[in-house]
């Protein structure tokens, strides 16, 4: 007979280590920043939706726009390029593409100070 153990990690660390707590905080607000310019914009709404449905500091960014998962999985779309240049499917793949060396950084830096 066995048992599995869960632990939730972010809210575990994050009881411990203020620190901690900040970094999660600073990288999910660069997430969102940084992949502001991939996402697709027609009425800003989608990109808005990100910010409402992410709590900053859980680690998890959420665009909880109805269509936003259609959107980040869509095959051959062609996005409009009138408001951001940049627009693309999965735009958080393409921003971690770009950041993720400098998110790392970041990170690194608030959690030693």
């Amino acid at each position: 007979m066995g048992f599995k153990i869960k632990i939730n990690i972010p809210r575990t660390v994050g009881r411990f280590s203020p620190k901690y707590q900040k970094a999660q905080k600073w990288l999910d607000n660069e997430v969102l920043k940084d992949s502001d310019p991939y996402v697709p914009m027609r009425t800003g709404n989608l990109a808005g939706s990100g910010i409402r449905g992410t709590a900053i500091g859980s680690g998890e960014i959420i665009y909880n726009a109805p269509y936003a998962r259609k959107v980040y999985y869509a095959r051959n779309a062609n996005f409009s390029k009138a408001h951001h240049e940049q627009a693309c499917a999965q735009w958080f793949e393409k921003a971690k593409a770009a950041k993720k060396k400098d998110w790392i950084k970041g990170v690194n830096k608030i959690v030693r100070e």
